[in-house]
């Protein structure tokens, strides 16, 4: 039995730990019942807790990520990324700035020449509030040109001379053509991980025998988040760039917070490609009310099915297993007798049929389409509803019928073909060589990577115009004959000097890079630097001065002091003031009077679609002043800004590196943006802004006309319809008033009003953006109206703040697209191609152009169906030839 003054005791000695702990964390959160419980039971535990707390540091970092992934820090070239940090201040609420290592820029690159380095760094911050041990997750978006392997960071508080804490965000490398697809799903994500082994997600032509560089060369990456309910998205539309398509299983759509639901709209407004997976699961009608509500291309019918295995032979027999890597690379045997001569290889076996088990058949969901939705049948001979589909803005929404992750449809070996075609919408390889007899030995099908357009429908219109990013010159792989008209036996040998799969991730195009070499950048920064009206002096002008200053230096400063002074020593006296006259001299010769003392040019490009009520803004600026100063220019009402300095491309070898931050937090701000005197510095910026209302394009029997609901006044507007491959109708409609309808009919084009000198001329812009076009089937249809406001956008605010700011905003409206490519399409499916457009080395096309049946060729080499089926999927590669905007052209004219 215990003594009265002993249990005193060692209640006092609890009461006592209770108030040191919650004095030593007033801020934090109350114990609860349990651990108070456990005070009162047990304080020698508590004091051991109290101890080792006084043993952490004052600041702990827990794990850093980049959004969406979990735990892989996947980070690609030129593209904003959202890195979070989860951080803990364990003994005091905590104030401060969070920094990362000064990270270099990319220079703009001269003709023929590599991007190398800019003389600019920039360092990524942002503001810092930590609550006394509680847990924060802070993001801070950063753009990387090179991907170190670590980046630095540091915490600091404001006026501080030495960093709080110092810490390494690990990255890794995502190759410029690959893109991801993220997995959104209520349960675990196990069931889409076989999907990786897919070779929907590589090419034919990845080297298999070099895990590394297999995986360099792969076209897609699953983000498959480990935790079921936590999905790290990031919530800065700006940097869901690498995000080609989002699988959505079964997901609440509340989970998403705000802003990662704006996010996910934007995204798919600019190209992101939403499955919504269906299925026996109640999915989509908890999607109606959502945000995705408005967007859904169909409805529940209630009319569900359940198949059984004939009911799903149409499906089976419209998307054939393909072939395995392994079996298409073995040797065959020599033919004994004539009959048995292969003709063209294929990529396809026969149908295999899909086994349900009689206990569970596959659950068909009923749909019922909207108006203007697409409908994808179950096959040719089925009437069945497999999906629907419509487009949102440039990308699009698909509605399965049908779960993918029914065992019955994983075991079937013709899923891989369904993911492909149907769900990712992935172009067929391009064929290198068909491959087959020659006469002497069999040769295997040969096959060309896929470039970066080839893999996602995203695009920003102000980075992907005549983007090119110059890197290592490469031999083309599009020529299947090589100069001694033998066929190329590997097209991935033929990369660089170097057969690395880095040489062929740096030939591969990307989409959305934001880089100073494309071709909106490069024409921004010509039209500023000729309206500045500032120039570099001519080499004629540089001449004269050398040869007159040396003449003057020399010769006439000595005949000078010689014979009219008498002394010849004087000259050196002279030397000194000659030398600062001509300085002075050569100044005031060359000196342009700009009539203000700071001034800022702007060109913006504002870019939308139809009816949703935001638009991508990219600002092309430049900042003149007659002395040194820092500039800061900050966005203050909008989160989603970003800038960055732009290259102007005159610099040189060993000039002073120049620094600057960008702030995201709490007002996205370029701060320290040094501008020298009486020349020209230059930044870009991006946002996502609201617009007080859509430009749109309604049609009704009185015909079509084109409404403007925004405050901005269209000059010069043209619609351009995109008929077909190179074939465009532009109709020219004049001037549209704020809140004006105008019919869509065809007004006289007036001459062209004479540009005056050091005025901006929006001509060029225009007649870029009404000729562009990639020719891709998911580009026809499309109508897009161009025009240009006199004015550009407000919401950047300079300090400080300049006498002059004008500039203009060329404005593209995507007022309607054509709906989804068929999976059927040439484009998709080698079996629909005919057999004259399809590219086969010269032996090739000297043999039957009948394809080689999976039975014909499970007999030459001796195997039975059976081991093809077992055989391990072909997997990932990537585009290893970069291709010119008019190569590009020529090969999808060519594609049937």
């Amino acid at each position: 039995m215990n003594h009265p003054t002993s249990v005193v005791r060692r209640l006092s000695q609890a009461l006592t730990l209770v108030g040191l702990l919650v004095g030593t964390s007033a801020r934090a959160q109350l114990p609860t019942a349990e651990e108070r419980l456990k005070i009162l039971t047990d304080p020698d535990s508590l004091k051991a807790k109290v101890e080792k707390d006084k043993t952490r540091p004052p600041l702990e970092l827990f794990r850093s990520q980049i959004a969406p992934f979990d735990i892989l820090p996947f980070v690609k070239a030129n593209h904003w990324s959202t890195l979070s940090l989860e951080m803990r201040s364990n003994y005091d609420d905590y104030v401060g700035m969070l920094h990362s290592s000064p990270v270099r820029m990319l220079g703009m690159p001269r003709e023929g020449e590599l991007a190398v380095e800019a003389p600019q760094e920039v360092v990524y911050r942002r503001e810092v509030r930590l609550l006394k041990e509680q847990r924060a997750r802070l993001g801070l978006q950063i753009l990387m040109p090179r991907i170190p392997k670590e980046l630095g960071l540091e915490l600091t508080r404001p006026e501080a001379i030495r960093a709080d804490e110092i810490w390494q965000a690990s990255l890794r490398v995502l190759e410029p053509f690959q893109m991801l697809i993220l997995v959104l799903s209520k349960d675990e994500t196990d069931l889409y991980s076989r999907w990786s082994q897919f070779q929907a997600m590589a090419p034919l032509s990845a080297d298999r025998d070099d895990a590394q560089v297999f995986d360099k060369q792969r076209y897609y990456r699953m983000v498959l988040p480990m935790e079921s309910g936590q999905f790290p998205l990031s919530p800065h539309p700006l940097t869901w760039t690498t995000l080609s398509h989002i699988i959505w299983d079964g997901l609440p759509a509340e989970r998403l917070t705000p802003a990662q639901q704006q996010a996910m709209l934007d995204w798919l407004h600019w190209g992101g490609q939403l499955i919504l997976i269906g299925g026996a699961r109640p999915s989509f009608a908890a999607l109606d009310d959502s945000f995705l509500g408005p967007y859904l291309p169909a409805s529940l019918s209630g009319e569900s099915e359940l198949l059984n295995e004939n009911d799903l032979k149409p499906l089976s027999d419209a998307f054939r297993p393909i072939i395995p890597y392994a079996v298409r690379e073995e040797p065959m045997p020599a033919p004994i007798v004539e009959s048995d001569v292969p003709g063209r290889q294929h990529a396809y076996l026969p149908p295999e049929p899909i086994h349900p088990a009689s206990n569970r058949p596959v659950y068909l969901a009923g749909l019922r389409p909207n108006p203007g939705a697409s409908t994808l049948r179950l096959g040719e001979s089925s009437d069945r509803i497999l999906g629907v589909e419509q487009r949102v803005g440039q990308g699009r929404i698909l509605m399965l019928a049908l779960n993918p992750t029914d065992p019955a449809l994983v075991a079937w070996p013709g899923l891989d073909t369904f993911v492909r075609r149907v769900i990712l919408r992935r172009p067929e390889d391009n064929v290198f060589s068909w491959g087959g007899w020659n006469g002497r030995t069999f040769e295997s099908a040969k096959f060309s990577p896929l470039l970066g357009p080839d893999l996602s429908w995203f695009r920003i219109l102000s980075r992907d115009l005549g983007a090119s990013l110059p890197r290592p010159n490469i031999k083309s792989t599009t020529n299947p004959v090589g100069e001694t008209g033998e066929s190329n036996s590997d097209p991935m040998a033929t990369i660089g000097g170097e057969s690395s799969a880095e040489n062929a991730a740096n030939a591969a195009s990307a989409v959305a890079e934001w880089v100073d070499s494309s071709a909106l950048p490069r024409m921004s920064r010509d039209a500023l630097e000729e309206a500045s009206g500032i120039s570099i002096p001519s080499s004629g002008f540089v001449l004269k001065v050398i040869l007159a200053y040396v003449f003057a230096l020399v010769p006439l400063n000595w005949l000078i002091c010689r014979y009219v002074f008498g002394r010849r020593e004087w000259a050196w006296v002279v030397v000194p003031v000659l030398s600062l006259g001509f300085a002075i001299g050569v100044e005031r010769a060359a000196a342009y009077d700009m009539g203000y003392d700071m001034a800022c040019d702007e060109i913006d490009v504002l870019e939308t679609h139809g009816d949703y009520p935001r638009a991508h803004l990219s600002r092309f600026a430049s900042l003149y002043t007659t002395g040194r100063i820092r500039f800061t220019i900050s966005f203050p009402n909008d989160p989603t800004a970003l800038a960055l300095p732009q290259d102007n491309g005159r610099s040189l070898r060993g000039e002073d590196i120049t620094s600057s931050s960008w702030q995201s937090q709490p007002v996205p701000a370029l701060e320290g943006f040094q501008v020298q005197p009486r020349s020209l510095s230059m930044f870009r910026a991006e946002q996502m802004v609201n617009l007080p209302g859509a430009i749109t394009l309604v049609t009704d029997p009185e015909g079509r006309r084109i409404v403007n609901s925004s405050d901005l006044e269209l000059k010069d507007a043209t619609v351009v319809e995109v008929i077909g491959p190179n074939d465009r109708k532009q109709t020219y409609l004049g001037t549209i008033k704020p809140g004006a309808t105008v019919p869509l009919t065809a007004q006289p084009v007036p001459r062209a009003p004479a540009i005056a000198k050091g005025q901006l001329n929006p001509t060029p812009f225009l007649q870029a953006f009404q000729t562009h076009a990639e020719n891709r089937p998911e580009n026809q249809g499309e109508i897009r109206l161009v025009a240009w406001s006199p004015k550009v956008i407000a919401g950047e605010k300079f300090e400080p703040a300049v006498d002059r700011h004008r500039g203009f905003t060329a404005v593209v409206v995507h007022l309607q697209n054509g709906p989804p490519p068929a999976p059927s399409g040439p484009r998709f499916d080698y079996l629909a191609r005919r057999v004259d457009k399809v590219t086969v080395a010269p032996e090739a096309a000297q043999q039957s152009t009948m394809p080689l049946n999976g039975s014909a060729l499970s007999r030459m080499l001796g195997r039975s169906q059976g081991r093809l089926q077992t055989a391990a999927p072909p997997a990932p590669s990537r585009g290893g030839v970069k291709a010119s905007p008019k190569s590009n052209v020529r090969q999808q004219k060519d594609r049937p």
